[in-house]
């Protein structure tokens, strides 16, 4: 019920772009067409065609030929109990099941190294992938995908969380692909990701296609396109023409339906201007060596490097989720992690004092929880509700879903959500407890532009109102407007940049 009306045929020559906002039903559209789920019962049919001709309503016979990559099939296998390396996560695409349920062959393991070669991953194969980075991952899935020869490749939000040089690579492997005479149907909020095989773009907007027809690339760095209407007049349309009411041009165009009311957010814990609020010495944990900064009260730090670069690492240590190696230390409002003295008898009251927003946590939030439920656990973050929250509680979680426009999902399940609106939803859980340190981890991922203006409107209110923060980012343009102090990190090495 995510789509309504959907009208639309797939031709051999065609490789699709889906475009539009969170929840616009983008997902959906990918899940119906490959035949994951089926159109409801009355409301209209699908047919899969044979090499004759010949229609079918079941997807047997075409679903087999296809692979799908999305952040919630990422995100299941970084769910898993038992940790996968980048090796098995191959050979289970060279079976096209989700996992691997009889022992490989050796010429199958022959198959999956000569892949790896193919596709620039041999270095990932003995890697578990939760210690992959984001650019990592997607190769390896990418890799996975071409492992069972398809005919037909699935991807949505196949960009997100990686840098300049990897979305490069990313779309180029793409490309490849489709030169091999594979088949690409993609769903995207950003015009500059598509790969240059896109030759159709789809619109939609609450479930209904507002556009469908050819790609004209430009010849600028940007990317952009403009389209033909299938059925409207032939000839290119510009970016301001109309089409059955509708301007049709790029994602940045899609309208903004939610209304934000940012006066009602909670307002941050005070913390003492003459107390750093999160200081680094010599803090060693995984990847990053040796990293030392001051955060002082009422600062907006920008933190930039390439995937794998150690920014999610340095993160969680500034989280208090990765201990300092000894030698090391890290220090949160003038305390330790095991503070001796003081306010703060345990690390769980530091804790308490900051909000933290990361693809990790997202990907331990796809789950049967009520949204309301999971902004309420952030008053303990826990994952899940375990406490029972007050009056007031309850009261501040209503406030923050409503100053952030998303007091309509309050009764969805966080695993009916789409990317960008689960996104959306732990911006709040993180906001709830009004912190003193806001941490967050790519949190322009998974949006599509007018969510990410509002992003940059909550950020820049919360700079307004005095919020410390300390964010990573691969768009730097997206909060370079607000930041006060610029950090980046190269193979583990903080380094900070002069103001």
């Amino acid at each position: 019920m995510a789509l309504s009306n959907v009208s639309w045929e797939l031709k051999s020559e065609d490789n699709w772009a889906v475009i539009g906002g969170n929840g616009a039903g983008k997902s959906t559209f990918l899940s119906l067409v490959r035949g994951d789920i089926w159109p409801t019962q009355t409301m209209g049919q699908r047919h899969y065609f044979d090499k004759d001709g010949k229609p079918s309503l079941s997807p047997i016979g075409f679903r087999e030929y296809t692979t799908t990559i999305s952040a919630e099939l990422i995100d299941h296998y970084l769910r898993l109990e038992r940790v996968l390396d980048g090796k098995t996560l191959l050979m289970t695409g060279l079976h096209n099941t989700p996992l691997v349920y009889t022992p490989p062959t050796q010429e199958e393991w022959d198959k999956v190294h000569a892949l790896a070669e193919r596709m620039g991953v041999v270095e990932f194969l003995d890697k578990p992938l939760p210690e992959c980075s984001s650019g990592q991952i997607k190769r390896l899935f990418l890799a996975r995908a071409m492992a069972c020869n398809p005919r037909m490749l699935f991807l949505d939000e196949y960009a997100d969380g990686l840098d300049r040089q990897s979305r490069l690579e990313i779309v180029a492997l793409i490309d490849r692909m489709a030169e091999s005479g594979v088949q690409v149907i993609c769903a995207t909020h950003r015009a500059t990701e598509l790969p240059a095989c896109i030759n159709r773009i789809l619109m939609l907007e609450s479930g209904r296609i507002v556009h469908a027809g050819a790609r004209t690339v430009g010849t600028s760095s940007s990317n952009e396109f403009s389209s033909k209407s299938q059925t409207g007049p032939q000839g290119v349309l510009d970016k301001n023409s109309e089409l059955s009411g509708h301007s049709v041009a790029t994602p940045e165009d899609i309208p903004q339906t939610a209304v934000m009311n940012l006066s009602l957010l909670p307002a941050p814990k005070p913390v003492s201007p003459s107390t750093p609020v999160l200081s680094l010495t010599n803090a060693t944990a995984g990847i990053v060596s040796k990293a030392n900064l001051v955060v002082k009260a009422g600062e907006r730090w920008m933190l930039t490097g390439p995937n794998g670069a150690g920014k999610s690492t340095l993160l969680r240590m500034i989280a208090g989720e990765l201990p300092a190696a000894y030698g090391g230390e890290v220090r949160w409002f003038g305390q330790g992690r095991i503070p001796t003295d003081g306010e703060y008898k345990d690390f769980w009251s530091i804790r308490k004092r900051m909000g933290l927003v990361s693809p990790r946590l997202q990907t331990l939030h796809r789950m049967e929880l009520r949204v309301f439920d999971m902004v309420l656990s952030g008053f303990w973050q826990h994952i899940g509700l375990h406490n029972y929250p007050t009056p007031t509680m309850e009261q501040a979680a209503h406030d923050t879903l409503t100053a952030l426009g998303i007091s309509n999902l309050a009764e969805r399940n966080a695993n009916t959500l789409s990317y960008g609106q689960l996104r959306k939803a732990l911006i709040a859980r993180a906001l709830v407890n009004s912190p003193s340190l806001l941490i967050l981890d790519e949190p322009f991922s998974g949006l599509d532009a007018p969510s990410r203006q509002d992003m940059r409107a909550i950020l820049s209110g919360l700079a307004d109102e005095g919020l410390t923060m300390f964010l990573a980012t691969h768009h730097p343009e997206e909060s370079q407007h607000w930041a006060t102090n610029t950090a980046t990190i190269e193979d583990g090495i903080v380094t900070v940049l002069p103001e």
